[in-house]
């Protein structure tokens, strides 16, 4: 079944450098606590990525957009192994507010049922509030 997740995040730090951070796909690691390390082969749309976690996983990404103008990220996780859920596609929305960035990452993928839904929603949710709160720390 098909599920999406959104959240909304304000970050205390100007748009220009958030989106700095976020728009090649490289280096995330710097911000999203779950990685150790990544590598991005491309540049732009179908770029792909290799992301490590901090316990020896790897997601497998393609980038699907990544806009200056509108300022919007897209990507796909084509392969991994650590969470019970598949067909997964992420985006994530910035946007000026009162001197300060506004995020929208959303997600959705496939997922067997309810239980499991429920059981990877929280983690889901937390990786990104957790994340959105390092990238602001890192663009001030």
């Amino acid at each position: 079944m098909k599920k999406r997740i959104e959240t909304t995040h304000t970050l205390d730090a100007s748009l220009d450098q958030v989106w700095k951070n976020v728009r090649t796909g490289a280096e995330w690691e710097r911000w999203l606590p779950i990685l150790s390390g990544s590598k991005v082969e491309g540049e732009g749309k179908g770029a792909k990525r290799v992301c490590v976690m901090h316990d020896g996983n790897e997601l497998f990404e393609t980038i699907l957009e990544s806009d200056d103008q509108q300022k919007l990220f897209q990507y796909s996780i084509d392969k991994q192994s650590f969470m019970p859920i598949s067909d997964v596609v992420g985006t994530m929305r910035f946007s000026e507010s009162n001197g300060e960035t506004k995020l929208e990452w959303n997600v959705e993928f496939e997922v067997e049922n309810e239980e499991v839904f429920a059981q990877v929603k929280p983690g889901i949710e937390e990786i990104y509030t957790t994340s959105s709160q390092k990238l602001a720390e890192l663009s001030r």
